[in-house]
């Protein structure tokens, strides 16, 4: 082919004005252009791949950095978020943590704590305090208020009927004594809503068990008339404020209506100046307050000594009306003896050194230890266990771990020798 007709045939002629030359007709002239257009597009060519790699690399680095950066943020404040979140749940649940409730955002993404096993809801607050029982706690109850008291030994046979000031006892604790008969010890109280009567009778001789019952009570007077030379001796040595009628009449007189010894009658007011005592310290253990749970049907109490039987009937008057010997007790003041709570208490029993005039010996209560009770109040009752560690230590009583609360009003105590029946009705 001639280089004319090559010329003839192409697109771009030599005197186009996009041609940056012009070329001769020679091959030296073809091939150099040809050259030139071939080295051109390879460049081209390079140029843009580079370009394409190039704006490729930076994308993708730009976006994963972004992605990453992203991501990264997102994951931080989540963890930090849930890890804040935990610790202040943990923080809140700990018991010396203050005791304001912890009230956590509905919209908060912290894990849900959990009490006794169970999770506690999101949104709610985290209650403190101890743990929950399967029983609510038992109710504060409250001892005998702090007032002077006077113990006053009384007798318990038919020849002492009526007897004096005897319902408005705060607390009356029924003892055993030589043959089988039983004797009273009572305590009358300034701060009892009754107070103290003007006169108390008919007054007996004081027992050995006397000192064991007082012993918990604090500084207490002591009134009482007769008693052997080993009772007597007991009775100082005890840490009470004796006034026997043997040692002074003083608060004393003998009621001329009456036989000898149940004539014996005392004057409150006179025996506690003679006294000299104030308000007690001591804490014989009662506890006072609502009726607990579990009590049975006690209507009904009754219980005998080898010569003395006792039967106490709850009434409409609040009561456990007494029966002695199957006769009403009605006190010199009119209204029958009656007790808010009834308290059966088994004691082992042991008999003492001394003997009586006709050489019976006497026997002795023993309170310090713990056994088997049963309290009636309010036409129910409670059977479960009497404690107490020591003599001067406070009586408990309980039923299946539970304190036993006494009703508002006298308590009569029956200390019953272990083994005797205590019967309910």
């Amino acid at each position: 082919m001639q280089p004319d007709d090559l010329r003839s045939r192409t697109v771009l002629r030599p005197t186009d004005s996009r041609m940056p030359w012009h070329p001769s007709a020679t091959g030296a002239g073809l091939a150099g252009f040809v050259h030139q257009r071939l080295t051109t597009s390879a460049v081209t060519v390079a140029m843009t791949a580079t370009m394409t790699a190039t704006m490729t690399a930076t994308m993708t680095a730009t976006m994963t950095a972004t992605m990453t950066a992203a991501m990264t943020a997102t994951m931080t404040a989540t963890m930090t978020a849930t890890m804040t979140a935990t610790m202040t749940a943990t923080m809140t649940a700990t018991p010396t943590t203050s005791t304001a409730a912890l009230t956590t955002s509905p919209t908060s993404t912290a894990a849900p704590t959990f009490r006794q096993g169970r999770p506690v809801r999101q949104g709610r607050p985290v209650r403190q305090g101890r743990p929950r029982s399967s029983r609510p706690p038992p109710p504060a109850l409250a001892s005998l208020p702090s007032g002077t008291m006077l113990a006053v030994k009384i007798d318990d046979t038919v020849g002492s009927r009526p007897r004096i000031g005897l319902d408005r006892a705060a607390v009356v604790d029924v003892e055993p004594v030589e043959g089988g008969l039983t004797r009273v010890l009572a305590m009358f109280s300034s701060a009892a809503p009754v107070g103290i009567p003007g006169e108390v009778g008919p007054i007996r001789s004081a027992r050995e068990s006397d000192v064991t019952l007082l012993a918990n009570w604090g500084h207490v007077a002591l009134a009482y008339s007769g008693g052997s030379a080993r009772t007597r001796s007991v009775v100082d040595g005890a840490d009470l404020a004796a006034i026997p009628y043997d040692a002074s009449t003083k608060g004393y007189r003998r009621a001329g209506d009456r036989k000898a010894p149940y004539n014996v009658i005392g004057d409150t007011r006179a025996l506690l100046a003679r006294a000299g005592t104030g308000a007690t310290s001591g804490d014989p253990g009662f506890r006072f307050g609502p009726a607990g749970p579990g009590g049975g049907a006690g209507s009904s109490v009754s219980t005998a000594w080898p010569a003395t039987r006792m039967t106490l009937t709850w009434a409409a008057a609040r009561r456990y009306l007494i029966d002695t010997d199957g006769r009403p007790d009605i006190d010199a003041g009119g209204p029958q003896q009656g007790a808010a709570t009834v308290i059966g208490q088994q004691v082992p029993v042991h008999l003492s050194e001394n003997r009586v005039l006709n050489g019976v010996p006497t026997p002795v209560v023993d309170v310090a230890g713990h056994g088997t009770v049963t309290v009636l109040r309010d036409g129910y009752t409670w059977r479960g266990e009497w404690s107490r560690p020591s003599l001067t230590a406070p009586t408990s009583f309980s039923a299946d771990g539970r304190p036993i609360a006494m009703a508002d009003g006298p308590v009569w105590v029956l200390l019953v020798p272990a083994g005797q029946a205590v019967d309910v009705g």
